[in-house]
């Protein structure tokens, strides 16, 4: 009965969560910086490299956390001659669609990274003199990078470089050129599911009741497990207060107890590189082992494993706080008379 009341007393109850899903979601967004325009080559020589304001508007649709597809507006603004012959008056326009894929690599719960390639669909205007104007619209290729912050699930802000390359008006063969933005950009997701949660309670006695058909006494073998969670800050393996009276419990019971059998589980959130969190999440075992062999915990067989991010899901703050953890399990088995 002792032994029934502290493993319930050690058990642990464990959230988890749902985390907010971009899965499947559509976003939109708009972004404002400079454009550049750049290796200018015009049949009259009378353009050279030229800068303006750039505007774009986007509309994407999120395929999972890593890659979405997404469409936009881009005006790259003006390329003109006034700052080297007033009188000429000639100018180039372009502005267009784009559609392309972008990547997302998280580095942290708030901070990413971006990198996107695509075509972009655009329309030249070129106004050579006072009498000739000629156009074209043609196709270039486009690639670009950037690094944003989620300022919520929903809203994102990311500063941006893109690249358009061979610019050209094929009509007349009258001007080619390149061109690339400097910006910063603001998106808003729609659909984000809100978080639910819900609690797992870890069965505190398993009985295995093996019954003989003697007259004799009969005697049943009594498994008892109890677990409990230590919990680790981000990118941590260090125990804090709360985790070493814990782990503090864990000696006391283990040692009142003869505890058979200690599994130690080893976990980390989905946050980084798969092979840094599975060297984290080794080292989060040691720790915890280490802390209870100092501790004078003796036990028949200790067994150990780190799973790395292998069975992390959460995508919020709070949920991921809950996946960096060692799970402790603990299991004796005791000789009864079956009632």
């Amino acid at each position: 009965m002792k032994k029934s009341l502290l493993a319930i007393a050690l058990m642990s109850t464990f959230s988890y969560a749902n985390a907010a899903d971009i899965d499947n979601t559509w976003y939109l967004g708009a972004g404002a910086g400079q454009s550049n325009y750049e290796s200018v080559e015009v049949s009259n020589d009378r353009l050279g490299d030229d800068s303006d304001l750039a505007w774009n508007a986007i509309v994407g649709y999120q395929l999972n956390k890593y890659f979405a597809i997404e469409a936009g507006w881009q005006d790259l603004g003006t390329a003109d001659d006034n700052h080297m012959r007033t009188d000429i008056g000639q100018s180039i326009e372009v502005d267009g669609f784009t559609l392309g894929m972008v990547g997302t690599l998280p580095l942290d719960e708030k901070w990413f990274l971006t990198g996107e390639a695509g075509a972009y669909q655009y329309h030249l205007a070129h106004q050579m003199n006072a009498d000739k104007y000629v156009s074209a619209t043609d196709t270039a290729a486009y690639f670009g990078a950037g690094v944003g912050y989620n300022i919520t699930d929903a809203l994102s802000v990311s500063a941006k470089y893109r690249r358009f390359a061979g610019i050209d008006e094929s009509a007349w063969n009258t001007a080619n050129m390149d061109a690339q933005t400097v910006g910063i950009q603001m998106t808003y997701r729609f659909g984000v599911k809100p978080t639910q949660t819900a609690a797992v309670v870890l069965p505190a006695v398993i009985k295995e009741t093996k019954p003989a058909p003697r007259p004799e006494p009969v005697y049943e073998t009594k498994v008892e497990k109890s677990s409990i969670a230590v919990l680790f800050g981000f990118d941590s393996s260090e125990l804090s207060s709360t985790a070493q009276a814990k782990l503090d419990e864990v000696v006391r019971i283990s040692k009142k107890n003869d505890s058979d059998v200690i599994m130690l589980n080893g976990q980390a959130d989905n946050q980084g590189d798969a092979s840094y969190n599975q060297k984290l999440s080794e080292a989060r075992v040691q720790h915890v082992e280490d802390y209870l062999t100092s501790h004078g915990v003796e036990v028949q067989k200790l067994e150990k494993q780190a799973s790395g991010e292998q069975d992390a899901h959460a995508n919020s703050t709070r949920e991921r706080a809950l996946e960096r953890r060692v799970i402790i399990t603990l299991t004796s088995k005791t000789q009864v008379i079956a009632s």
